[in-house]
């Protein structure tokens, strides 16, 4: 594995982003509230068991198969003039494959939502990520039927559909979605 992990902490112009920590907990669990979307990315109780909280997320971390807690990072970020928590960010190290980052949820508090902060943020974790030397590109999943998200992605420079999956008829309740991946080969992270 890369030993090269992003910073602990790290900004842009408007954003300060840092490992989340305890403290952080309260807010980042009013936004995974708030927003729906990112359910999914921890995943449902299981049988008898309490839903997964941001407490458990910073604890446990969210792994893919086989994945290993040091590769795994979850980051708070915030308004750099306030140190207000709006949103948070977490990806994995090395997944699917050495060489990638995997991008495993960003989220923004709504109130924050369309301000140019999630570009302004994905922007700089490209160039953070292309600082390191030994990543080739950046890979996410989006749904489908998550058209802002879709937008969003392909707009940040996530345009190499790698994989599409999902149910295979379409229903009210059928699943899909799209791996996309932004490339970082000349060091160019910046979008």
């Amino acid at each position: 594995m890369s030993t090269n992990l992003i910073p602990h902490e790290w900004m842009t112009a408007r954003l300060a982003v840092h490992d989340s920590m305890l403290d952080d907990v309260p807010a980042l669990q009013r936004i995974y509230d708030a927003v729906p979307e990112v359910r999914e990315w921890m995943g449902t109780a299981e049988e008898g068991g309490p839903e997964p909280t941001m407490g458990s997320a910073l604890a446990k971390g969210a792994l893919p198969p086989d994945g290993s807690p040091e590769r795994f990072r979850l980051q708070s970020i915030l308004l750099a003039d306030t140190g207000q928590v709006i949103g948070f960010l977490a990806v994995y190290h090395g997944f699917p494959e050495e060489g990638m980052l995997w991008v495993n949820v960003l989220a923004f508090d709504p109130q924050f939502q369309h301000l140019g902060y999630g570009q302004e943020l994905v922007c700089g974790l490209g160039n953070v990520v292309a600082q390191l030397g030994s990543y080739t590109c950046m890979r996410l999943y989006a749904h489908l039927n998550n058209w802002p998200a879709l937008r969003f992605w392909t707009r940040a420079g996530y345009d190499k559909i790698v994989m599409i999956a999902g149910d295979k008829v379409y229903s009210d309740e059928a699943d899909a979605y799209v791996m996309l991946e932004r490339s970082l080969v000349g060091g160019k992270g910046g979008g």
